[in-house]
Parts: structure tokens; C-alpha cells; sequence
């Protein structure tokens, strides 16, 4: 591949994956109608990326985004809206294994060898980073770690 050709798909790969990412800035401007109903200390937190008790789901959305899990609470008092805001820590582990058998071809033909390698396993744990709750549209309930994220 020439290096036009390689530079011209590591930039459409750059831009693709900055169409996916939203930010609170642009969310703001999708919904700049409802941004500039609030109260100026509420638009101060959701351009920040923060939410409080009382917030409606489209005010919640301008500040985190979509959520990426819904789920429902039903008890005998009430229904719940539950919205998951989801992180995953990533880390490589070095790991020992054993190869039997392992066909290599070289210039002297197919052989097979064996023994043990040392190996990079990618270590994936996925954790809540923020947990709301709503109520008859309002939110009720926010939880967030209160320390780093887990170690995987």
C-alpha cells in the first residue's frame, strides 16, 4: 500500500471515530432550544458533563450522552428507570503458554516444534462509572464511584 493510500485511511478512520464521540458541547448545540430554557447555573453543570437531583432525561442526555444500558425497576410502589453509564478498565497480563505441535514452515520444509511461550492476554473488566435512577421523568437517584475504577 503507498503511503497516500495509508494516510488517506488512517484519516477517514480518524474522523469516523470522531463522528462517534459526542461531547457535551456538541450535544449542547443538538439541543440548543432546551440548553438556553435553563437556569444558567444548570447550563453551567451540564456543560461541564455534571447532572443533579431534579433533572429531566433530555437534560441528563445534553450532559452524559445516551446512556449504555437501560434497564427497568418495578416494585410494588413504583417504576424505575435505570440508566447505566458504562467504563471498562483494559490491561495487558503476561501469560506462559504451552505449544504442542506447532506446524512451522521454512525453507527446509514443514517441521513441528513445541515448548512454551510467553504471551500478552488482553484483560478486559467493564464497571458502572455513573448509575441514575428516574422517577415520573425527574432524577432520583445518582451513584458514582467514590474511587478509582477496579483493577481487572
Amino acid at each position: 500500500m503507498t503511503t497516500i493510500l495509508r494516510l488517506s485511511a488512517a484519516a477517514s478512520l480518524l474522523l469516523l471515530l470522531a463522528g462517534c464521540a459526542t461531547t457535551p458541547a456538541s450535544r449542547i448545540q443538538q439541543n440548543q432550544e432546551l440548553f438556553d430554557s435553563l437556569p444558567v447555573a444548570d447550563q453551567a453543570r451540564i456543560r461541564g458533563g455534571q447532572i443533579t437531583l431534579g433533572y429531566t432525561p433530555d437534560m441528563v442526555r445534553i450532559a452524559l450522552g445516551d446512556p449504555q444500558r437501560r434497564l427497568v425497576r418495578r416494585s410494588a410502589d413504583a417504576e424505575t428507570a435505570v440508566w447505566l453509564y458504562l467504563d471498562t478498565v483494559r490491561r495487558y497480563e503476561r501469560q506462559r503458554a504451552d505449544i504442542d505441535g506447532l506446524l512451522v514452515s521454512g525453507p527446509g520444509g514443514m517441521r513441528s516444534i513445541g515448548g512454551s511461550a510467553w504471551v500478552n492476554v488482553l484483560q478486559e473488566r467493564e464497571f458502572v462509572r455513573r448509575r441514575v435512577e428516574f422517577h415520573n421523568g425527574l432524577v432520583t437517584a445518582i451513584e458514582e464511584p467514590a474511587e478509582a475504577p477496579p483493577a481487572p
